[in-house]
């Protein structure tokens, strides 16, 4: 098993340029030097599976046949963790391994990818994001990710297998209404609408052994598996101060009462007002209900 100290991102001068002034603002390709480790080899990921298997929270399991507008299954697995891998080349399953940070033989591995992101972004990773996640993503030959957007700025590494991924622009309103943004700040993570005559419009990304890919905060994306079995590491950073997150979350407590707020970037100071009016309510809700969970 890889202890050794390793290199993570391996950048061309196109893609450097890019880490400097496109990351957390536009997706684009990047290389990488992990797809070499046995760290992600499948008999490493089936032991790592039974180690994280009794913990709660440390894994996720899809076995449906899906589409990318169908959204995330409900359905629990009928199979253990352990058994869908073993079988996953066979099956039409989506296993993600959650938090692999957390064990040590992983955790040099996002120390170091921190530390190279912020020398090439320009940017001090630890002070201007937060809640560093790596997830392990194993999936069946031919498996779709359904379409979806995530809270964090995402590295999506491949490590064995093939996939493309269709990654959509964020700002545009037409892919993205300010409505959907607005119920998903507030925690529906399935407020994303796939719609299929806009599909011309996404970046389409190839992904092989080496290869990665940079996707903004909430640029929507599916991902298309190829003919075999698929493994990539995604390595996720959440920002520290999100301004627009709580404006759209104060924008959907507003249109809950009948208006119609406008939404963050066309008033600045308004903006700032909002945001500030909703981590007043937020925080004031962590005095009288500790024990209830509120996005931040």
């Amino acid at each position: 098993m890889d202890t050794a100290p390793i290199t993570v991102l391996c950048p061309n001068p196109a893609s450097r340029a890019l880490f400097r002034v496109g990351w957390d603002r536009v997706p684009f390709e990047f290389s990488h030097a992990l797809y070499a480790s046995e760290l992600f080899s499948l008999p490493a990921l089936i032991d790592l599976a039974r180690r994280v298997a009794p913990r709660s929270n440390r894994s996720y399991v899809e076995e449906d046949h899906t589409a990318p507008g169908n959204g995330w299954s409900d359905r629990p697995s009928k199979k253990s963790l352990v058994e869908n891998l073993e079988e996953i080349a066979d099956t039409h399953s989506l296993v993600m391994l959650k938090r692999v940070h957390e064990e040590p033989e992983y955790r040099c591995v996002l120390d170091a990818c921190t530390d190279e992101l912020s020398q090439l972004s320009g940017i001090d990773m630890r002070r201007s994001y937060r809640d560093a996640l790596m997830t392990i993503l194993i999936t069946s030959p031919g498996r779709i990710t359904p379409y979806h957007i995530d809270s964090e700025a995402n590295l999506l590494m491949q490590m064995h297998g093939s996939k493309s991924v269709f990654i959509f622009d964020g700002n545009d309103r037409e892919v993205l209404p300010a409505v959907e943004l607005e119920r998903f700040w507030s925690g529906d993570i399935k407020a994303a609408t796939y719609r299929e005559q806009l599909q011309e419009r996404a970046w389409r990304f190839e992904l092989s052994p080496g290869v990665g890919v940079c996707n903004p905060i909430i640029f929507p994306h599916w991902v298309q598996n190829g003919q075999n079995v698929s493994v990539s590491l995604s390595i996720n950073y959440k920002r520290v101060a999100d301004q627009s997150a709580d404006v759209f979350r104060m924008n959907a407590r507003l249109r809950k009462i009948g208006l119609h707020p406008s939404e963050p970037g066309h008033r600045p100071m308004r903006d700032g007002t909002k945001a500030g009016l909703y981590r007043t309510i937020r925080n004031v809700n962590h005095v009288l209900h500790p024990r209830k969970t509120h996005h931040a």
